[in-house]
């Protein structure tokens, strides 16, 4: 082996110090620069995954509330189609009340008002009107409790108030019957809204 001459060890010494000094700089530089980078753009697809996870879960009860709002719609619709429309309600109650009345033996309805249609009723800001029908009858006392259990079971948007009751006082009936009178008060629907 051939002996190197004090320049040439100076310069082989000067490159294997040089060496390391260089790639510790070049470390420190560009590759930790570059891996601070990368991590923070790691750190943003992250952000971002969460983020596009959390709009795919929004979407999905977005669709799942769009479900269940078509659901209540059409539920909505089935009620409204058991409520009296504001074109002809009087017609529409004797068409549909006067035949469950009439199952009911025991209890005979004399006369049924015109309705007295207004937009105050039980629930305040409500969006139907409401229309109210003075019904006047005779019935003996059980049967006329069970009419009305029954007719608030079978239609249950209807309400029943202001009820007297008295006794046949001489009116030509017979007497064990009682005379009664009451408001059947329904929500109507505008003809526009089925």
């Amino acid at each position: 082996m051939k002996k190197l001459t004090k320049t040439q060890r100076d310069q082989l010494l000067g490159i294997a110090v040089a060496t390391p000094v260089v790639l510790l700089a070049l470390w420190y530089l560009v590759v930790q620069a570059e891996q601070s980078q990368l991590l923070a753009t790691q750190k943003k697809a992250a952000d971002i995954r969460a983020r596009l996870n959390l709009a795919e879960g929004v979407m999905r009860q977005g669709e799942e509330i769009e479900g269940r709002l078509r659901a209540h719609s059409s539920s909505l619709t089935n009620r409204e189609a058991t409520l009296a429309p504001d074109r002809d309600a009087y017609d529409w109650v004797l068409q549909s009340v006067k035949p469950f009345i009439q199952s009911h033996k025991g209890v005979n309805i004399i006369s049924y008002s015109q309705p007295d249609i207004s937009d105050l009723g039980l629930i305040s800001n409500f969006p139907y009107h409401w229309a109210s029908f003075h019904l006047k009858g005779t019935g003996y006392y059980h049967d006329l409790g069970a009419f009305i259990a029954d007719f608030e079971n079978n239609f249950p948007y209807f309400y029943i108030q202001n009820l007297a009751i008295s006794a046949n006082a001489g009116s030509g009936i017979q007497p064990e019957k009682l005379y009664f009178t009451f408001d059947l008060v329904t929500p109507i629907v505008a003809s526009d809204s089925k």
